[in-house]
């Protein structure tokens, strides 16, 4: 009966995160709040180099827009640029978008499926050619156990699943045969999916449609059940909230919100942000509620108490860091050294090193110990692919 089959689920969620909580020796959110500190305290002494920092979400921006110059070595955008920054920075493993929805992550190709090959194509070639500067995870025996030195992981993503839709509403082959495109992108190497991006496709509604929206469809329920059997990550950023609580409930492996904010802290002038109730769904499976730097709307003071805020409400164990903001050669978008049409300061002016030198110290700060930003930073995405990714 469903109503068995439900309570079963939720004992082995509760189980896995208990076993984990165990440990770790992390408190609950409920029981982090009575020990969030009254005043500032000392900044800790480590940096970047010494936690495995996962960047949750890096967009195509950067890479289109030096795949469009003319230098020779702009064509290799992450051999040549985007490792080296992201190594010097500490940064251990990006989670990058492989293809989706928008035509930005299609790298302007109108074509689903076709942009989606494409620019995969693009990320795995130039891997191949970093010369183990940039290397894929694809499987738990890939992942590291300390903070990588002189090289860079790639944890190729796709950002909506119209790639893996069909072009016609009604195919006439069997239902089982629609999953075929997941399983081509998963044995080239994508190891995650957004199911939507802020649009409608045919999995579920994107949250630019409808902040609500409907349940999934049945389409978007066999696909989270065959991403859950291959061992791929199950995103829900930019879904709207009822298909983050049908997500929930379907998904036997945790979900994760890799790069949206709260609705209280931040609304977008196309809401994208997620309310209070979805980042407890999300963490009730085990996931994790990334939050974002936004340009001139989240300044790192509030994105500090969004942090303290989710502590709160879902425990640092369920936390994670999509984003925190464009570098110095890449300060905009599509904007890269010695192409740039204005001058740029703050954030937008500062190394990546920078960026989570300066977050890190601001988590220490408010009260969080090292092992909870080491959570936050990276630990808590390596303990999601320790139980759901392929042994190797």
């Amino acid at each position: 009966m469903p109503g068995k089959d439900t309570r079963r689920k939720d004992t082995r969620r509760e189980d896995t995160r208990r076993d984990f909580l165990s440990r770790t020796g992390t408190a609950l959110g409920a029981s982090f709040l009575a020990g969030l500190p009254q005043q500032e305290k000392a900044a800790t002494s480590k940096g970047p180099r010494d936690f495995v920092i996962v960047e949750g979400h890096r967009d195509i921006w950067e890479i289109s827009g030096r795949t469009r110059l003319r230098e020779e070595a702009q064509h290799l955008p992450i051999t040549n640029f985007i490792a080296p920054r992201l190594i010097e920075g500490g940064v251990s493993i990006c989670i990058m978008p492989a293809s989706g929805d928008s035509l930005d992550e299609r790298d302007e190709n109108s074509e689903m499926f076709e942009g989606g090959m494409r620019v995969l194509d693009l990320l795995l070639s130039d891997i191949e050619r970093s010369k183990g500067k940039a290397t894929l995870i694809r499987t738990k025996a890939d992942l590291p156990n300390k903070p990588n030195s002189g090289k860079v992981q790639i944890f190729l993503d796709i950002e909506g699943g119209g790639s893996i839709q069909s072009n016609l509403p009604e195919p006439g082959f069997p239902a089982e045969r629609r999953l075929g495109l997941l399983r081509q992108f998963f044995r080239l190497g994508v190891r995650g999916m957004q199911l939507t991006h802020n649009g409608r496709n045919q999995l579920a509604d994107g949250r630019g449609i409808d902040k609500m929206g409907s349940k999934l469809t049945p389409f978007g329920v066999t696909v989270i059940q065959e991403m859950n059997r291959l061992g791929m990550m199950v995103g829900v950023s930019h879904l709207s909230a009822n298909g983050v609580f049908h997500a929930a409930e379907v998904s036997k492996a945790p979900i994760v919100s890799t790069h949206q904010n709260l609705e209280r802290f931040v609304k977008s002038r196309q809401l994208v942000e997620i309310m209070d109730e979805e980042a407890t769904a999300i963490a009730k499976t085990g996931g994790i509620v990334g939050i974002r730097y936004i340009v001139n709307v989240t300044p790192y003071k509030l994105l500090g108490d969004e942090v303290e805020y989710l502590a709160k409400l879902i425990g640092p164990e369920h936390i994670g860091v999509g984003w925190l903001g464009h570098d110095k050669d890449n300060p905009s978008e599509r904007e890269v050294e010695g192409h740039l049409t204005r001058t740029y300061s703050g954030i937008e002016a500062q190394t990546v090193y920078e960026h989570w030198d300066s977050f890190i110290k601001m988590l220490s700060e408010r009260g969080f110990t090292d092992d909870q930003i080491g959570m936050m930073l990276g630990g808590n995405y390596l303990r999601i692919w320790k139980q759901i990714l392929p042994a190797g």
